[in-house]
């Protein structure tokens, strides 16, 4: 079942008085330990413990540790809806500029998103995901980002119409990993021996997108 669009089942963030409700803070606890120990590494129990609820009230909402693992998802599917929403607002994806419009489409979210804590979230959890052997089975990827990742593949047909479908979805791939890697600030600031506040997000960010683009207009 693709989903390129939020669902509808995610449920409310907050209660009347602006409170999470125990359905969001589960889903939040259950993100948050997904994305450090993966999903074979957590179980209900101590799910439960950390969103302090008791067991049956998630085995009431979600029935299965599956269906919970979707809905994290599932919350976290606004980021998807950002980057969609961008890609529709480009005009003319064969004008001179569509490929850069493209690719800040694609990264831009994540990165904003990096800022806050559901966002470093959001980033750890998909690459456990992305990483695990046996994603297949469960279909994440599958579901969630195989929908969106045609509609960039798609874009970028038309941005560069001399280029292979083929290269084209290696450099889509490509992309990807280079945003994965952009989040690991330590790991550059130690192999470049730059001192912890060299990273400047703005700056960063600028080279991702050029980076992007030169390796796509390279294909």
């Amino acid at each position: 079942m693709a989903r390129s669009r939020k669902t509808e089942n995610s449920g409310d963030a907050a209660d009347g008085n602006g409170a999470p409700t125990r359905r969001h803070r589960i889903v939040l606890e259950a993100g948050r330990l997904f994305s450090r120990k993966g999903y074979h590494g957590v179980s209900m129990r101590e799910i439960a413990t950390a969103a302090d609820v008791q067991l049956s009230l998630i085995v009431y909402h979600f029935q299965t540790k599956e269906n919970l693992y979707r809905s994290v998802f599932d919350h976290f599917h606004t980021i998807f809806e950002e980057r969609l929403e961008r890609l529709d607002r480009i005009e003319h994806l064969s004008a001179p500029d569509a490929l850069r419009h493209i690719v800040e489409a694609f990264v831009m979210p994540v990165l904003n998103a990096k800022a806050t804590e559901e966002g470093r979230i959001y980033s750890q959890l998909i690459l456990r995901e992305a990483s695990d052997p046996e994603e297949e089975s469960r279909g994440i990827i599958r579901d969630y980002y195989d929908p969106m990742a045609a509609r960039f593949i798609e874009a970028l047909k038309q941005a560069l119409p001399d280029k292979t479908v083929n290269g084209l979805t290696w450099g889509y791939l490509f992309s990807v990993s280079a945003l994965v890697m952009s989040h690991f600030d330590a790991r550059m600031q130690r192999l470049s021996h730059s001192d912890p506040g060299a990273v400047h997000e703005s700056e960063k960010n600028e080279f991702l997108i050029r980076f992007i683009c030169g390796g796509l207009q390279g294909i």
